[in-house]
């Protein structure tokens, strides 16, 4: 949103005000980009602290100060009436700013009259700190038929048969590459377990690691659950804000549930943990390379067995990387063992069955490439590769400083003190730069994966002070200012071509409208790498794009030779 009044305010600011909302480091960074001082002029540097900060700005009492100053006075003394009565004598206007600046940002009667003030809705600001009080939700279901494809309904098939089966096939790792729709084929596989082998008895648990993969699990599961549901069923959201207190009665319904909150609950709420236990029947776990890792894999198994030794649940993993590292591993055998060692992914072969006769089928061969099966049936876009290279400025010293290391996500990859070392590179900024303003010249809709929530800030202003709309993600901004940068993006009467994140944007995003995906991490991990190449991979027939492009940078590392996962997916590359 503009945000036109609270901009207005800002305009008043000084600019050395206005610089002080920004971080030292970053404005060193902008000014060793470009010496310029001029190019920081009021209207920039608000726009630079609204695209970093959002409305999270408010929380800082000095900038509140500074606004309320420009208030006038029948304001302050309105605003003063919901102070506690102690200040009910207080008449000095400086005094009652300072106070009123002073008192705790939470919603409230007086930050919703200052809110007021400057043309703000509080629920833009306050949204993501509520616990939604649907945390519990009754869906009802459509008439409306909401098909699946031909690879995805044989899926379904293949998973519904084996939890028919019995207890020695319940668990299994479905695969599927990204942007062809394990989400929704997963709902479907659930909405009919649920009404025809479960009865509608039981809890079906949905886990997953972030709140947008979590988000995007209920909102595709209410979509299927309208368009081929059986009546009403039990939706339960226990994650980020969502919590919930529920009576000794059995959970029916399908639960959507962050991995860290089920292991905080598992500490801290052991009644509904046992609830939680008692009652699955199936749980579905999002991102299952993830699933590996030791306290991951200690509380799924735990969700598994039941005391009395009874194993009358299933577990059902998706991803579309089933591994936890480019090279067979201790922890990609664990990964198999966990899922029963029974992979089910898309066979060709029966696609072919399927879609022609029977001698056509029996004499075509089916295709070894099960990438460019799919970019010629247009689910997936064929990916047009530019390798951008630029002169290398980064000292032999700070080279032999970049070390890979095992990470929390699983696998290993550059430290995080290495991606700084990359991202402090001018030559490289100066190239990133001069790329993403020609693909803003072109109106091409880019997502960029940043080196840190530092340069991501970096990128984002240095976009910002030559006049190009941009937005940026990172994971320490609000659910709320998070969800307007993504509407903005994605609203193509915006005009915001770009939107730059930093380990945020990499699971649980969908944009159709995506025609660039520009990497300036160097990765090791064709799991992080598949993630991200896959935000621009949806194709024609899955509401994405014919084409994308994909920029990724050369860069000189040394001992670590050329990008491994970069080269891994060579089978992407212009659906060759």
């Amino acid at each position: 949103m503009e945000h036109k009044k609270l901009r207005k305010y800002m305009m008043q600011f000084s600019t050395n005000q206005l610089k002080s909302y920004l971080d030292e480091n970053l404005l060193s960074a902008l000014l060793e980009w470009n010496s310029d001082d001029g190019l920081f002029t009021k209207a920039k540097l608000s726009e630079m602290i609204l695209t970093i900060n959002g409305l999270s700005i408010l929380k800082n009492k000095e900038f509140r100060q500074e606004i309320m100053k420009r208030f006038s006075r029948d304001q302050i003394l309105n605003l003063k009436t919901y102070l506690p009565k102690k200040y009910s004598d207080f008449e000095d206007m400086n005094e009652l700013v300072k106070i009123i600046a002073n008192q705790q940002w939470k919603k409230s009667d007086l930050t919703e009259k200052f809110l007021e003030y400057i043309e703000i809705n509080p629920s833009e600001v306050f949204k993501g700190n509520e616990i939604d009080v649907e945390s519990i939700t009754m869906l009802k279901s459509h008439e409306k038929f909401y098909e699946l494809l031909d690879y995805q309904y044989i899926i379904r098939q293949k998973v519904l048969t084996r939890l028919k089966s019995g207890e020695d096939l319940s668990r299994m790792l479905v695969h599927m590459p990204t942007g062809t729709g394990k989400t929704k084929t997963a709902m479907h596989i659930i909405c009919n377990h649920y009404n025809y082998t479960l009865k509608k008895q039981g809890l079906i648990l949905w886990v997953a690691h972030t709140k947008e993969l979590l988000d995007q699990a209920y909102d595709t599961f209410r979509n299927v659950w309208s368009n081929i549901g059986n009546g009403e069923i039990t939706t339960y959201r226990l994650y980020d804000k969502f919590e919930f207190n529920v009576d000794n009665k059995q959970l029916n319904g399908f639960m959507v549930c962050g991995i860290q909150k089920l292991m905080s609950i598992q500490q801290s709420n052991k009644e509904l943990y046992d609830k939680i236990k008692r009652d699955i029947k199936l749980i579905v776990y999002d991102e299952a390379h993830k699933a590996a890792a030791s306290k991951t894999k200690d509380i799924i198994e735990d969700l598994m067995t039941r005391k009395n030794g009874l194993k009358d649940r299933a577990l059902l993993g998706l991803t579309a990387t089933p591994g936890r590292s480019n090279e067979p591993s201790v922890d990609n055998k664990t990964l198999t063992a966990m899922f029963g060692g029974c992979l089910i992914t898309i066979d060709t072969n029966l696609m072919n069955e399927v879609n022609y006769t029977h001698n056509e089928a029996r004499n075509m061969k089916a295709p070894n490439d099960i990438i460019k099966y799919f970019q010629d049936r247009g689910v997936l876009a064929k990916i047009e590769k530019e390798e951008l290279t630029y002169d290398n400025d980064i000292s032999l010293d700070d080279l032999n400083k970049i070390k890979i290391v095992s990470n929390s996500n699983g696998y290993e990859d550059f430290s995080t003190e290495s991606l700084k070392l990359i991202a402090k590179s001018k030559n490289r900024n100066l190239m990133i730069m001069q790329k993403l303003t020609e693909l803003d010249n072109e109106n091409v809709p880019t997502i960029v994966f940043a080196c840190s929530v530092q340069h991501a800030q970096i990128l984002s202003s240095m976009l910002t002070l030559q006049g190009t709309k941009n937005v940026c993600v990172f994971g320490s901004m609000s659910s709320t200012e998070r969800n307007e940068a993504i509407r903005r993006f994605k609203n193509r009467e915006d005009d915001c071509n770009i939107i730059i994140n930093y380990e945020v944007l990499t699971t649980g995003f969908d944009s159709t409208n995506i025609k660039c995906v520009f990497i300036t991490r160097p990765t090791q991990s064709i799991v992080l790498y598949s993630q991200m190449l896959g935000r621009g991979l949806r194709g024609p027939q899955m509401g994405g794009n014919e084409k994308c492009l994909l920029i990724d940078i050369k860069d000189n590392l040394q001992k670590f030779n050329e990008n491994m996962a970069f080269s891994h997916f060579n089978n992407y590359w212009g659906g060759k």
